[in-house]
């Protein structure tokens, strides 16, 4: 995710033995902490929006690995955390006094076993817009 110097923070979901089925998840962490950190004037109503990323595939974001072939289906949640965020605008309000708000974003992939060792990364795109 990024700001305009590149990233607004990263989410990993650490080292899996490719044999796991488990589920795994983890939070955005940036330089303001954890999740995103959105400033605006009092009293507007904007919209947080994310894309598929690099690697989707029928509609399902999808972590590619680097230099060689597999994919890992995973989803992205924000604020309360319990509906996958797609393509839907998440609604922001900064009420009167309301300057910054926080947002927590977390990923989750469940992981189907055998799959290839490697590095698996995607690049999500997020638009604000008011």
């Amino acid at each position: 995710m990024s700001d305009g110097s590149g990233r607004w923070g990263l989410i990993d979901l650490g080292t899996v033995d490719g044999a796991s089925s488990a589920t795994v998840e983890a939070g955005l962490v940036s330089a303001s902490g954890a999740g995103l950190a959105i400033e605006c004037t009092p009293g507007v109503t904007a919209a947080l929006s994310v894309d598929l990323g690099d690697h989707s595939s029928g509609g399902m974001r999808m972590l590619a690995r680097s230099g060689g072939s597999g994919a890992i289906p995973y989803q992205l949640y924000a604020a309360d955390g319990s509906t996958p965020w797609n393509l839907q605008p998440l609604p922001l309000q900064f009420g009167a006094g309301v300057s910054r708000l926080s947002i927590p974003v977390r990923a989750r992939a469940t992981l189907t076993g055998a799959i290839p060792a490697g590095l698996y990364t995607d690049t999500v795109r997020v638009t604000l817009s008011w």
